[in-house]
C-alpha cells in the first residue's frame, strides 16, 4: 500500500513538473474592409416644361453618396451668368430664364458660385424650377426653345 501511495505521489508530482513547463504561443491576424466611395445620380426628371407666362416649370433628381460630396449645376446656355432658351430652328432667337435647383432650401449653384457641400449617407431629392424671366408674347418668333442643365457630383 506505501508503495502504491508513493507511486502516486511521484506520479502526481511528474504531471505537476510537465504543467509547470507548458508554455502558450499567440498570434492575431487583423481583419479589414475598404469601401469605395460612390455616388449615383437618379430619378432625374426625363424634361422640364416651361410654361409660356413666368411660371415655374418643374422637375427633380435623387443624389445618392456614401460619403460627403458637393453639386453644382450649369447649363448648356448661358452669357455671364444668365441662362436662357434658344430657338432650335434660329438659334439668334433666345429667351432669358431663371433656372434654381435647391435641397430643401439649400441652393445649388446654376453656372456660378460655391459647390454646395453635403454630407451624404443619404438619399437627397433635389427639386429644379425652370421659368421664363418675361411672359411670351405675340411678337415672340414661334418655335422650340430648348436648353440643358448638366448635374455635377464630386466626391
Amino acid at each position: 500500500m506505501k508503495i502504491l501511495s508513493k507511486i502516486a505521489l511521484a506520479s502526481a508530482a511528474l504531471l505537476t513538473a510537465s504543467f509547470a513547463q507548458a508554455a502558450t504561443t499567440s498570434a492575431s491576424i487583423p481583419v479589414s474592409l475598404t469601401i469605395t466611395p460612390k455616388c449615383s445620380i437618379s430619378d432625374v426628371s426625363s424634361n422640364i416644361v416651361i410654361p409660356t407666362d413666368t411660371t415655374n416649370g418643374t422637375g427633380s433628381f435623387k443624389v445618392t453618396c456614401n460619403a460627403p460630396y458637393s453639386i453644382k449645376t450649369d447649363t448648356s446656355n448661358t452669357t455671364n451668368a444668365q441662362t436662357f432658351v434658344k430657338s432650335t430652328t434660329n438659334p439668334n432667337f433666345t429667351l432669358n430664364t431663371k433656372i434654381t435647383v435647391d435641397r430643401n432650401g439649400d441652393v445649388v449653384p446654376v453656372n456660378v458660385g460655391t459647390p454646395l457641400s453635403q454630407p451624404g449617407l443619404t438619399v437627397d431629392t433635389y427639386n429644379v424650377n425652370a421659368a421664363l424671366v418675361a411672359a411670351v408674347t405675340t411678337t415672340t418668333p414661334a418655335g422650340i426653345y430648348n436648353d440643358v442643365l448638366n448635374i455635377s457630383v464630386d466626391y
